[in-house]
């Protein structure tokens, strides 16, 4: 029987937005997995100013995802103390799902910071790694990156993600200007806010 293949898309979700899922879509379907776990993060390292309460995030993350086939909300993250690394949460999702494979969904920008996450060595056992391209990225520079990583051991694929550009920061100063959010994140997360 073929391992399940879960996709495991963390990050703020400051808010989830509508390029988070195409992201997740596009990982579900090109790379065949049976579902995308979607883990906003409790108490990051590296994103800590301007952090909405993780219970708001977890409840856009939940209606965004809601009704998707194939997408689950996951609070692994939301509900451990302290700092809260990559490296621990694809540890105890191992030990969750045993028989799993783990493909953890990043964009390039992640991939080139990849060296500076703890335990880095480890993080790439535990998991495969889906870096989603943007436009305008640097494709050369970032195939090289996933080369010299697969090099030493990781299994890093390149997909080439959407063609929209957005953020979660950009989302974010709409708001703050009073400016609308139609169309850039799900209905029901924008009701929400």
């Amino acid at each position: 029987m073929p391992k399940e293949k879960i996709g495991l898309m963390g990050g703020s979700f400051n808010p989830i937005h509508e390029r988070h899922l195409e992201m997740a879509a596009c990982a579900l379907r090109e790379a065949k997995l049976d579902r995308v776990l979607f883990l906003p993060t409790g108490n990051p390292p590296h994103k800590k100013e301007g952090l909405e309460d993780a219970e708001h995030r977890y409840e856009m993350t939940r209606l965004a995802v809601s009704g998707i086939a194939g997408f689950e909300p996951c609070r692994i993250e939301l509900e451990r103390k302290g700092t809260i690394y990559t490296v621990d949460t694809l540890s105890i999702l191992k030990e969750k799902y045993p028989k799993a494979e783990l493909y953890y969904l990043i964009g390039a920008d992640t991939l080139f910071q990849l060296s500076t996450w703890r335990q880095p060595e480890e993080v790439v056992r535990l998991c495969s790694m889906l870096v989603m391209l943007r436009p305008g990225e640097d494709e050369a520079g970032v195939r090289a990156c996933a080369r010299a990583w697969n090099e030493r051991g990781a299994q890093i694929d390149v997909m080439e993600g959407t063609q929209d550009e957005m953020s979660s920061s950009e989302i974010r100063r709409l708001l703050a200007a009073g400016e609308g959010i139609s169309g850039l994140v799900p209905p029901a997360v924008e009701e929400y806010i």
